[in-house]
Formats: structure tokens, sequence, C-alpha cells
């Protein structure tokens, strides 16, 4: 397996790396999920939601969340939870999470950790990664395609349970 501290570039003056959560990331991690959540108009930020989320998944063996860490902050995160697709006949992986603090977006941030996820995904077998994205937020659309993601003719639906 491909080791994660060899995940290394030199971005905007830093060192940023790409490494798997750790627990004492948690209260890190929800901030970026509370500029997320400010960004997409589906998601409220609720910070007791978003740390159980985390520690659910980072208690879930076949989940994973990366960070991005520059200067010892991190300044990035990405998730990849499985499932398995009777489509696809094989398990598929659901991108939920990529989120870059803003102050460091669009200089290779969100392109290291989605090409970590997308190793991941591969050294898993999964047959498929999927995510959903904000229709109306043409710079993650742009990201995405940039990236070689395509759009698909699907569209999420939701049922809540609270």
């Amino acid at each position: 397996m491909h080791p994660f501290n060899d995940v290394k570039k030199r971005l905007f003056g830093n060192q940023v790396s790409i490494r798997p959560a750790c627990t004492h990331d948690i209260q890190s991690m929800t901030g970026l999920l509370g500029e997320l959540f400010t960004i997409e108009t589906d998601f409220t930020p609720d910070i007791r939601r978003q740390r159980q989320g985390l520690a659910d998944l980072m208690s879930d063996p076949t989940a994973n969340i990366l960070v991005a860490v520059a200067d010892d902050k991190i300044i990035g995160m990405c998730t990849l939870q499985s499932l398995i697709s009777t489509a696809e006949g094989g398990t598929v992986g659901i991108v939920e999470d990529l989120v870059v603090s803003e102050s460091c977006r669009r200089q290779g941030v969100g392109e290291m950790l989605l090409a970590e996820i997308e190793r991941l995904a591969r050294d898993k077998h999964m047959r498929r990664l999927q995510l959903l994205t904000n229709m109306e937020n043409q710079a993650a659309l742009n990201f995405y395609a940039k990236s070689e993601w395509d759009k698909t003719h699907m569209i999420a639906l939701r049922k809540r349970f609270d």
C-alpha cells in the first residue's frame, strides 16, 4: 500500500502532506465542515452532528478520512465511504466531504486530496466513485470536470428522519 507520508508537495511556499485523520483532528475538521456547509445550501453547520459523524466514520473500518496538513495545520479534508452497488456488481465509493480551507483554495490541495482518495478506491478495488456537489457551484463543477469526473443523468433525492 502507498505510504501516506510520501504524499507531499510544496504549495504556496509550504510543504503540504496528506495523511489519515486522527481523533485529535476532529475539531479542525468540524471547522472545515462548517465552511463547506455554509457553501452547500442543502446543509446547515451543526458542530455536535459533525463531530458525531466524524467519530462514527473514524470507527468504521471501511471508511477513510484524509487530511491535508501545512505547517501543522489542517487545511483540507476528504472522506471515502463504501457501499455495494448492484449496478456495478461490487463495491463502490462515495466521496463525501471534500473541502479545503477558503484561504488555501485554488492552490492544488483539493487535487492532492482527491488523487489520494482515488488511489485508495483503486487499492480497495472499488468499481466507481461518486459524489454530490451543488449544481449552482460553478467553481466546484469546474474542479471536478478538470479532475475527469463526469456528470450523470441521476439526481439526488433525500428524506430526513430527525
